[in-house]
């Protein structure tokens, strides 16, 4: 259950489920399921497909996730456009927000997932940060329409867009929690950046100035690669940490369901809050992920 405490006229998650375990990917999923991402956006499906679609959230639910995301990730205008459907941001907003709702069971959580737009801000690129702040408030807008309990903007790695989409997500859809994450990859030097070269210090910094209810960290990197990173926000903030490492790191790798399970523990033992998976990742690694958080400590771990 998500406890919501109103300051000022902001709310804030004050409170998560201990160990909260969340969903896996879509959009494998739905390519899976006969999606091609050439002719439509996975988005699209939340009209067209919907069986789908549900079939999905409730493959997660019933595999123990305790919340799933909604098939929105791309569902802004700027990635729609690609598609010819940047109309359809509120349609298809609304659709998956109901949706996930349709297939929730009790005490169950539905989050609204929004991904980055694909335009860069200057200098690096000519996206007008106006313009992008408009478009995650529409977004946005459509997503509390249709009725999800929070917002996570998801796989940042420009800190300008990050801060147009915490700033556009609380314009859109004031009354409700902001959870934003970064991606990052491994550098030569040992170090982590995000894949424009900008830094988790700069990332973070934008996070937490911006007033982000929860912060975190997916994509790009397995389990055992993401514990760093994770132990790097925990020492910086008190807030929730989600953590949703890939099971797909690369073309040539996958990890298995088993070190995803194991990987999950990791994950909570170094600070994060909430675990789940993302690019590649199966029902059947979130009930591996479900086993792994639900099996008591070892005996040695427990106090006598």
């Amino acid at each position: 259950m998500v406890t919501l405490l109103t300051c000022a006229s902001v709310p804030v998650v004050q409170q998560l489920p201990p160990r909260m375990l969340l969903d896996g990917a879509m959009g494998t999923e739905l390519i899976a399921r006969g999606l091609d991402t050439r002719v439509e956006p996975p988005d699209a499906w939340n009209r067209s497909q919907p069986e789908h679609v549900q079939s999905v959230h409730r493959a997660y639910f019933e595999a123990g996730a305790q919340a799933v995301l909604t098939n929105t990730f791309g569902s802004n205008r700027f990635r729609l456009a690609q598609f010819q459907r940047a109309n359809d941001v509120r349609a298809l907003n609304v659709a998956g927000a109901l949706l996930a709702r349709e297939v929730r069971p009790a005490g169950k959580l539905v989050i609204g997932d929004v991904g980055p737009t694909g335009a860069i801000p200057p200098p690096e690129g000519l996206a007008d940060l106006t313009e992008l702040e408009d478009a995650f408030a529409e977004q946005a807008a459509a997503l509390a329409e249709g009725g999800v309990d929070l917002v996570h903007i998801e796989t940042m790695y420009h800190p300008k867009e990050a801060r147009a989409a915490l700033r556009g997500v609380r314009l859109g859809a004031p009354s409700l929690p902001v959870i934003v994450s970064m991606t990052c990859k491994a550098t030569l030097g040992g170090t982590y950046a995000t894949p424009l070269g900008f830094t988790p210090e700069a990332m973070l910094g934008v996070f937490l100035e911006e007033s982000a209810d929860g912060v975190g960290i997916n994509c790009t990197l397995p389990p055992a690669a993401m514990l760093d990173l994770v132990r790097f926000i925990r020492a910086r903030t008190t807030l929730p940490v989600f953590a949703k490492p890939t099971a797909a790191p690369s073309a040539n790798e996958h990890v298995s369901p088993r070190d995803m399970g194991t990987g999950a523990l990791a994950l909570l033992a170094v600070g994060a809050s909430a675990v789940g998976g993302c690019c590649g990742t199966t029902p059947a690694d979130i009930a591996v992920m479900r086993q792994a958080l639900s099996a008591p400590p070892p005996l040695q771990n427990l106090a006598l």
